[in-house]
């Protein structure tokens, strides 16, 4: 074989490499764009999980703090509404006073033990109604009372508070709710 024919055929020796490297890596190429590709679409879509989860999150935390909020705030009208409510009622007890009172106030007169009471607290309308009904006890004009009476035994050791405040005040955790659900404040 002659020199050009040895050259010529390590020519083409070496393009056959050449071909063969460059299908090899064109195929390595593909191959590494391939599992790249791969790559970049499982890091995505773990980046949009992580997203949403925090996301869901996020909405969740807002969502409750908001639902607290809320509840505070209905709380919070609620109980400035049983104030107002409270108020309203306690000023109206006066006028509990305009008919039959003298019968609601010998009830509740008969409603105290029989003990030797000494000292009564009426409203000012009502000194009249205590002497009648508690004749051998002091009588103490009181303009804080609507009607009903504060009365306690001489040595003070027995006390009891049998006046229309008194008896608003203890029924009134029993009334609110009621009149809360009719006037939708709870809600």
């Amino acid at each position: 074989m002659d020199c050009e024919n040895l050259i010529d055929c390590l020519w083409k020796e070496a393009d056959k490499k050449i071909r063969i490297i460059y299908e090899e890596a064109k195929e390595a190429a593909a191959k590494i764009g391939g599992e790249t590709s791969v790559k970049i679409s499982r890091l995505r879509e773990e980046y949009e999980r992580k997203t949403n989860e925090a996301t869901a999150t996020r909405i969740r935390e807002i969502r409750a703090d908001a639902e607290k909020e809320a509840r505070l705030l209905r709380a919070s009208a609620a109980q400035r509404f049983s104030n107002r409510l409270y108020g309203e009622f306690r000023s109206s007890l006066p006028l509990l006073r305009n008919e039959g009172y003298a019968n609601a106030f010998a009830a509740m007169a008969s409603e105290l033990p029989p003990l030797s009471w000494k000292v009564v607290r009426v409203n000012p309308g009502d000194v009249s109604l205590a002497r009648e009904h508690f004749p051998d006890a002091e009588i103490v004009s009181d303009c804080g009372i609507s009607g009903g009476m504060d009365i306690a035994t001489g040595d003070g050791r027995i006390r009891v508070i049998n006046t229309l405040e008194k008896r608003l005040e203890r029924i009134w955790e029993e009334l609110i709710p009621d009149l809360m659900r009719e006037n939708d404040v709870s809600r």
